[in-house]
C-alpha cells in the first residue's frame, strides 16, 4: 500500500480526465465544492482544483497507513470504522457498527469463458465480470468486428450485446443468472438468433422487459 500512500501524501496532477470525471460527478451537485468534508481537499481555496493543480489526500493517506499498520481489523472496528459509521448516519444511512464488525468476505471461484482464442477470467456475481463475458462471447460470432471500415456496424452490435447482456441479469435470480451469463455461448446464440439489424424483435420471454421496450437488432 505503500505507493497509494506516498501518492496521496505527496498529492498527484489532476488530469483533464480528472477534471472530465469531477464534472460528471457534480452535474447535480456541487459537493466537492460545497461539502465541507469534500471541499477540505478538492476545494482547498473555495473553489474546485483544475486540472495542472496538484490535489493532494492526507487525510486518505493517513487511513491507508493505519490500514496497512494495524490490518483489516483498523478498518471494520476502531477509530475508522467508528468515523464511517458517524458520517453515514449523518446522511441517512442506516448501516451500524455491528453490521462492520460482523462483515466477512465469500470467496467464490472465478468465471472464465474463451473468445477468439484467448481464455478471459473475470468475477462472478455479483459483479458485472460474468456480464462483460457474455456481451465479448455474442460479439465474437461477428467477423470483422475490429475492421475500421465496420466502425458503425461494430459499435451498433456492442451495444445491442450490451443490453442483451446485462437484461439477462436483471431479473430477481441475479446470481443463477449471472451463473448462465458466464458460460456465455447460449447466451451469446441467443443474442444472435433473436436479433436482426433490419428486423427488430423483443428479448426472450424470461428476460425483464427493459424501459427501452426491449428492442434489439444485431445482424446474423
Amino acid at each position: 500500500m505503500q505507493p497509494a500512500i506516498e501518492l496521496a501524501r505527496d498529492g498527484f496532477e489532476v488530469t483533464s480526465d480528472l477534471v472530465r470525471y469531477m464534472d460528471l460527478a457534480t452535474a447535480e451537485e456541487d459537493f466537492l465544492t460545497e461539502d465541507p468534508i469534500w471541499a477540505r481537499e478538492f476545494a482547498p481555496n473555495g473553489t474546485r482544483v483544475q486540472q495542472g493543480d496538484i490535489l493532494v489526500r492526507s487525510r486518505f493517506a493517513s487511513t491507508l497507513e493505519e490500514i496497512a499498520r494495524d490490518g483489516p481489523d483498523a478498518f471494520y472496528k476502531g477509530r475508522i470504522a467508528e468515523a464511517t459509521i458517524r458520517a453515514l448516519r449523518e446522511q441517512g444511512g442506516i448501516m451500524t457498527l455491528e453490521d462492520l464488525e460482523k462483515y466477512s468476505l465469500i470467496i467464490r471461484e472465478p468465471v472464465q469463458t474463451d473468445y477468439r482464442g484467448y481464455t478471459l477470467t473475470s468475477i462472478g456475481a455479483p459483479s458485472s465480470g460474468a456480464v462483460t463475458l457474455s456481451i465479448l462471447k455474442t460479439i465474437e460470432g461477428y467477423e470483422g468486428f475490429d475492421d475500421p471500415a465496420n466502425v458503425n456496424l461494430s459499435i451498433h452490435r456492442l451495444n445491442e450485446a450490451m443490453r442483451f447482456g446485462f437484461a439477462a441479469v436483471s431479473g430477481t435470480s441475479l446470481i443463477s443468472s449471472c451463473t448462465a451469463a458466464h458460460e456465455g455461448v447460449s447466451i451469446a446464440f441467443e443474442a444472435r438468433r433473436s436479433c436482426y439489424e433490419r428486423r427488430a424483435r423483443r428479448f426472450p420471454e424470461e428476460f425483464p422487459e427493459p424501459r427501452s421496450g426491449g428492442r434489439c437488432s444485431l445482424k446474423d
